[in-house]
């Protein structure tokens, strides 16, 4: 298994947004990119975060109270002296509104699974199955392989959802095999602007693009997030179809900017790198589309 234990941030039941069917999915801590727009913050770090929702709030002040380091100003109103924290969650379980939670569970693989299987009636009946999500999935190959490997021994459909910035070679041989279905993203098109906005270039995302594309070696779809000003320009959006019809990509998933991440950004203790207070107009949305004329649309919208 990886030198880290792979944490859960949470499993989110009767989905039916991350593939087909009705579907669990988990997503796990840890990414190796850090999008400024990401829609998941509570998932970028691998470690344990907190996390305080103002609006459950009632001002009691037990969660000062427990904090042996002093670190929550009395009356407990999300005053959290963050380099303080030492992230033992007493606060969390001592809150009674749910308004301060520790993101980050640890489980067995194998309780994962069993977990997992509590909703198998529905998969089965919907023909859904289980979405293994993040952050970053392969970040834990071993654990992920051993999730997965669990599900379909027991007939589960798994989808795998990555930003593609991971080893091919580790992939193919350990996860792969045990994988029904994947979603890799691709944001942004050039390098230097993948880069500044993600952290990191797009190479290997390109090459594991190429190997799913020229292999077939599993279904795959192409997934592109549209966030405004940063991947939804009409240069990065034709430049991505191009490159994408270069290798014989023909359908793909476009996914319209969601402005809610923002207080979860704040919720953690931080600020948002990047803000657009309202849904992408339908105007917007009708201008993306025109730059992939010719592929087939998983989703409209």
């Amino acid at each position: 298994m990886e030198k880290r234990r792979p944490l859960v941030a949470e499993i989110k039941r009767n989905s039916l947004d991350d593939g087909p069917g009705i579907r669990s999915v988990v997503f796990f801590k840890g990414c190796p990119l850090c999008c400024v727009w990401c829609h998941n913050p509570e998932c970028t770090r691998a470690g344990e975060d907190l996390m305080f929702r103002g609006d459950q709030c009632i001002g009691c002040g037990a969660c000062a109270d427990v904090c042996t380091e002093h670190a929550i100003a009395a009356g407990g109103r999300g005053a959290i002296e963050r380099e303080l924290c030492t992230l033992c969650g007493d606060c969390a379980d001592e809150c009674p509104s749910g308004a301060l939670s520790l993101i980050g569970t640890y489980h067995e693989p194998e309780e994962l699974v069993e977990i997992l299987l509590r909703d198998k009636p529905f998969y089965d009946n919907s023909g859904g199955g289980v979405t293994l999500s993040g952050g970053e999935p392969t970040l834990a190959m071993n654990y992920t392989a051993a999730v997965a490997k669990g599900l379909r021994e027991r007939g589960v459909h798994v989808l795998v959802e990555t930003c593609g910035d991971f080893a091919w070679e580790r992939f193919a041989d350990t996860l792969l095999p045990h994988v029904d279905l994947v979603y890799i993203d691709m944001k942004i098109e050039s390098a230097a602007l993948h880069e500044k906005f993600t952290g990191r270039t797009n190479e290997r995302i390109k090459e594991n693009l190429e190997k799913l594309a020229s292999t077939r070696a599993v279904e795959f779809l192409v997934r592109v997030p549209l966030v405004p000003e940063v991947t939804a320009t009409r240069a990065n959006l034709e430049g991505i179809a191009a490159w994408l019809r270069e290798r014989g990509v023909e359908r793909i998933a476009l996914l319209p900017y969601n402005p809610l991440w923002p207080a979860k950004v704040q919720s953690l203790g931080g600020s948002p790198a990047y803000e657009r207070s309202g849904w992408m107009s339908r105007e917007e949305c009708d201008a993306a589309k025109k730059a992939f004329v010719g592929f087939r649309l998983e989703r409209d919208f």
